[in-house]
């Protein structure tokens, strides 16, 4: 039986989850730099270890509302997509769940994000996870314009 490892985080009131496989690190926020002309999601850029990270404001994506700039909780993810940095913001990062491939259950079929960025569901501490596929978040669209970006 198969086991994942996901990064549980929250954006507003829910909880999400994203696969470790694709996460790099997590850090406290940074300024960062603004890039204008970009659709509203992607913040800016920052430089973490003389590398450009495009950052990307999740709640945004999701039509979620904005984050808090002064929320102390707010991290950064840095996740590798097509071999690639980005960062997305998140309003808190809580822990690491290990799930085995039995227990992801069924994406709902009310959820206010779009389906294809779901893998499935997962419960912790009688929380709903929904669990997230990190490469899928950004179309091709968007990833040609961060790779322009960085």
């Amino acid at each position: 039986m198969a086991e994942y490892q996901y990064v549980v985080f929250k954006l507003g009131d829910d909880w999400y989850g994203g696969d470790i496989m694709h996460i790099r690190e997590i850090i406290k926020p940074m300024e960062i730099t603004r890039i204008p002309n970009n659709p509203s999601f992607i913040e800016g850029i920052i430089k973490l270890r003389g590398e450009i990270i495009p950052i990307l404001d999740l709640k945004k994506r999701f039509k979620l509302g904005n984050y808090d700039v002064n929320n102390k909780s707010t991290r950064f993810i840095i996740a590798e997509v097509e071999g690639r940095p980005i960062g997305f913001i998140v309003d808190e990062v809580r822990e690491v769940l290990r799930i085995e491939d039995k227990d992801i259950g069924p994406i709902p079929e009310v959820v206010a994000i779009g389906k294809e960025y779901i893998v499935g569901t997962a419960e912790n501490n009688g929380r709903l996870v929904l669990l997230l596929d990190m490469t899928k978040i950004l179309t091709v669209d968007e990833r040609e314009v961060l790779a322009a970006i960085s």
